[in-house]
């Protein structure tokens, strides 16, 4: 996961901060790459968890959850915020509280979501995603900006744009593109020399 990331430096994985950490723990737990099964399935594997209790419903939840790309829009009148899933091009209703924040609206964001309880969560990472991220998915050039002070509005995608990340994300290092990608534009902040 570290390769993939970027963040293998010599013989071992180097790290700047927690957050930068967290993308690797999301790999390895919810979407490895390289062939390695997840952590989440050989947990499920164990079977410690009683049928029916709260462990065993989150558990199933985060073994069903999908990966997207997506923007945050206006809050939910019952909580949570309204978001547009870039990949299937649905509504989403999501409950986090941060990406709830005011300052969020409009944002990109790639990560997982999972369904429990009627509510769709985030779980695992979540990556910011730009313009200039979704630039270098596509394959084209992409400028490197400054780490922003505050996360910029993504524009809204163009269809073939949508097309073309859809057929994208059924490569099974998808999530490890996007993260990297994320990381690469520095958005996790300065990586490790």
């Amino acid at each position: 996961q570290a390769r993939a990331l970027g963040l293998w430096r010599g013989k071992e994985v180097k790290y700047t901060n927690e957050a930068q950490f967290f993308l690797m723990l999301d790999l390895a737990i919810l979407g490895p790459v390289g062939g390695h099964t997840r952590a989440l399935d050989r947990e499920a594997k164990a079977g410690q968890y009683p049928d029916g209790s709260d462990e065993a419903r989150v558990l199933a939840a985060l073994s069903r959850a999908a990966f997207t790309l997506f923007r945050v829009g206006a809050p939910h009148p019952e909580g949570g915020i309204m978001a547009e899933d870039l990949l299937r091009g649905t509504p989403l209703h999501i409950q986090d509280q941060v990406l709830a924040r005011g300052e969020m609206q409009g944002c990109g964001f790639a990560g997982r979501l999972m369904r429990l309880d009627g509510f769709e969560m985030t779980c695992g990472a979540v990556a910011p995603v730009t313009d200039e991220g979704i630039d270098a998915l596509l394959g084209r050039p992409a400028t490197i900006q400054p780490t922003p002070s505050f996360l910029p509005a993504l524009t809204p995608l163009m269809e073939q744009d949508a097309v073309a990340l859809r057929e994208a994300a059924k490569a099974e290092d998808f999530a490890a593109r996007v993260y990297r990608t994320s990381l690469d534009h520095g958005l996790f902040g300065r990586l490790p020399d």
